[in-house]
Formats: structure tokens, sequence, C-alpha cells
């Protein structure tokens, strides 16, 4: 292998950051050796050759927030070190990362490669829209209402109400808003306005995004969907059970109203005054 220029160094290594910001897996594989060592800095081999970088690709390539920016670039004969930004889908949720990548080159493609990546840095959650859920999304409705329920069947002893409900007559007779983040539902509240109220009927988060503000932000929601409608009271209902739920309403305003025996257990009934303006 010979010594490539300051420019061929360069090449494989801007080409590859193009594709992979397109993500074509095709192109940017174009740009690696058959032999080629990707790295964690500074010496943890995570894939060894072509195909097993492909796989390592193939589903970040499916997140659709997948960027990276550069910021600053050096070339060292045939080493080029990159300073990058690149925004990606995280198992908690979209965000960014530091990168810092380093790789080497030889006959106009990549040989080995090291990535010394910092913490993920989540984007707030609350700023992401919530639209009205139509039959085409019954499905995943029913996915993640099962997903986020799932921890509270052996606490219970059964499978909780919204886990086994008709997601296909609710969607058309109740009012169910969805949050989603890179194109994935991940939380979702279903509600039914009354004469003089609105009950919220489930709210559910997936596991993966639990405990990170988003259940205080669907209460805020129906609170703003109640006043949206002329009424002043916004009621809930749950098992006794859930006391974790239980206490978020309460820190919310939330006061218990009664309590009342259902399959076995107790349903904790709750409501708070919204008050609107003017």
């Amino acid at each position: 292998m010979t010594e490539p220029s300051a420019a061929e160094t360069e090449l494989p290594v801007q080409k590859q950051l193009d594709a992979y910001n397109a993500r074509d897996i095709d192109a940017f594989m174009a740009w690696w050796a058959e032999d080629c060592e990707y790295y964690e800095f500074p010496s943890q081999l995570v894939a060894r050759g072509k195909a097993e970088i492909r796989d390592r690709h193939i589903s970040r390539f499916t997140e659709t927030n997948l960027f990276a920016t550069l910021l600053t670039r050096m070339k060292v004969t045939n080493v080029v070190v990159d300073k990058e930004i690149v925004a990606r889908t995280f198992g908690e949720g979209p965000g960014k990362i530091d990168v810092l990548a380093i790789y080497q080159v030889a006959d106009n493609k990549i040989t080995k490669a090291w990535f010394k990546m910092g913490a993920p840095r989540l984007y707030p959650l609350d700023s992401l829209p919530l639209r009205s859920a139509t039959s085409q999304d019954v499905d995943a409705i029913r996915t993640l209402t099962r997903a986020a329920y799932a921890d509270w069947v052996p606490v219970i002893g059964r499978e909780p109400k919204p886990m086994s409900a008709g997601y296909a007559e609710a969607v058309k007779k109740h009012r169910i808003d969805l949050l989603h983040v890179d194109g994935k539902l991940v939380a979702l509240i279903e509600m039914i306005p009354q004469n003089d109220h609105l009950l919220i009927e489930n709210i559910a988060v997936s596991p993966a995004f639990q405990n990170r503000g988003l259940g205080r932000r669907l209460l805020t929601h129906a609170e703003q969907v109640t006043a949206s409608l002329g009424c002043e009271l916004v009621k809930l209902y749950t098992h006794k059970m859930f006391v974790k739920n239980i206490e978020l309403y309460e820190r919310l305003g939330y006061c218990v109203d009664r309590e009342e025996a259902f399959w076995g257990g107790i349903t904790v009934y709750m409501s708070k005054r919204v008050y609107r303006e003017g």
C-alpha cells in the first residue's frame, strides 16, 4: 500500500461522511477496505471487515434524524481526525452526541477507524407536537398500551383494562392524541369529552420513554383540552395499586373523589378543577 496524498487521504473520509448523512449504506461502504477495522477508542475492536461494519450501520441508517455535522478536520500523513456533532435517535429518544473520529487511509480506502463518543444529550420532549389518532394508528396504539402496562400485570394479578380495550372503536368514539419520536409512537392520551367534564380514559408511555416527564406533559395537554371545551373539570381513574401514578396525579393537583371495588381490586377516582381564562 502506498501513502496517499493529502487530497487522497481526505477524499474517502468525506465521501463516507456524505453517504452517512444521506443514509446510503452502499455508498457508505464503498469507501471502506475489505479488511477494515472499526474500534471504540482507544483499542476495543467492535467490527472487523466490511460485512460487520455494514451490519452495524444498517439499522442506524433507518433513523430519520441521523446527521453528522463536521466541526473540524485535521490531516496528518495518512490519518484524518474529525470532530463532529451527530444527531441520532437513542433508546431514550432523539438527541445529539459529540464524536471524535480518527480514520487511517490507504489506497483510497479507510482501513482503520477509532471513535470516541461523549454522552448523549437528549432533546426535550415537551416541544414535540401531538396529533390526533386515526384508524391507521390502531395497531400502534394497542402495541404501545400493552407495553406500557405490562409491568403492572404481576402487581394486580391480571391485565389492566387498557391492555385489552378495543381501540378500533375507541379511535372513532374518543379523542386519542399521539406523540411520536422519529416516526415511532411513544406516548398517547385517550380522552372522552362529557357534558360538564373531560374524562381521561388512558395514558400510556413507552417503557423506554418513562420517567422523562411525558406523563406530566399529557396531563397538561388534557387540562388544555378541558378548557378549550368550555369545561372546568378533568377526571380520571386508576387502580389503587398504581401508587406511583396516584402520587403523580396528587402532585399535579388531582384530588381523590372516591374509591370503588372493581374486578377484585379498588379503583380510585380523581379529579382536578381547571380554571379558564376570562
